[in-house]
């Protein structure tokens, strides 16, 4: 029967421990890490709740209104089975590498929002705002939908965006080295690709003003 008690006792420990929240001050970015998987939660007070067997490990670090989430050294990479819910007042820039996927179920809705992602992470948002600066390189993804009035697009390195679903009235994108990108634009596009990347425009703009230097495609959809 002890034994049976210690065990019971063990497990309720193991759970415990497999939870961790923290309450992290006030920030306007952040940068995710590490293969972490955040979800973002707009809230009254800022807090980051973590689960998975090595929840400890997670360095939560908030400098100058800078969050960083990421895994220690020599354990970097290794955040794959964490899941992490990140409670915001306001963020303005989002950034993330190293396969981390960060998402979130409700819509920006905001005057401007910087997104920037690279080394296979992914970027899964809702946007309502003015003005989006939107950058994926190293096999970064941004997977967008929504409405921006302005958007300024720069994918490199076998980047992608799936943004056939953000619309906007006019947007300037620059897409290299074999990065792929798909906007929706309904007044002006400003267009440039080099290297071999490819970009695809929906909305019917009213201009397109585009250039293409050694190699790469423009295709109005």
């Amino acid at each position: 029967m002890k034994k049976y008690i210690a065990l019971i006792t063990l497990l309720i420990t193991s759970v415990v421990q497999a939870q961790i929240t923290k309450n992290i001050g006030d920030f306007d970015s952040v940068k995710i890490f590490d293969r972490l998987t955040v979800k973002l939660i707009p809230a009254a007070e800022t807090k980051v709740s973590i689960s998975g067997t090595r929840a400890s490990e997670v360095e939560v670090i908030n400098n100058n209104g800078q969050l960083k989430l990421r895994m220690p050294f020599p354990k970097l990479m290794a955040g794959n089975d964490i899941k992490i819910e990140l409670h915001f007042k306001k963020i303005e820039s989002i950034d993330a590498s190293e396969g981390s996927y960060v998402s979130c179920d409700f819509p920006f809705k905001q005057t401007l929002l910087t997104l920037n992602t690279k080394e296979g992470a992914t970027i899964k948002v809702e946007l309502d705002t003015e003005k989006a600066t939107i950058r994926a390189v190293s096999g970064g993804i941004l997977d967008l939908i929504g409405t921006t009035k302005s958007q300024a697009v720069t994918i490199a390195s076998g980047g992608i965006l799936e943004g056939m679903d953000l619309i906007s009235d006019q947007a300037t994108i620059n897409v290299s080295a074999g990065g792929k990108a798909e906007i929706h634009a309904t007044t002006l596009v400003d267009a440039k690709v080099k290297a071999g990347g490819s970009i695809y425009i929906y909305g019917k703009p009213k201009q397109i003003n585009q250039e293409t230097i050694l190699g790469g495609t423009i295709i109005e959809k």
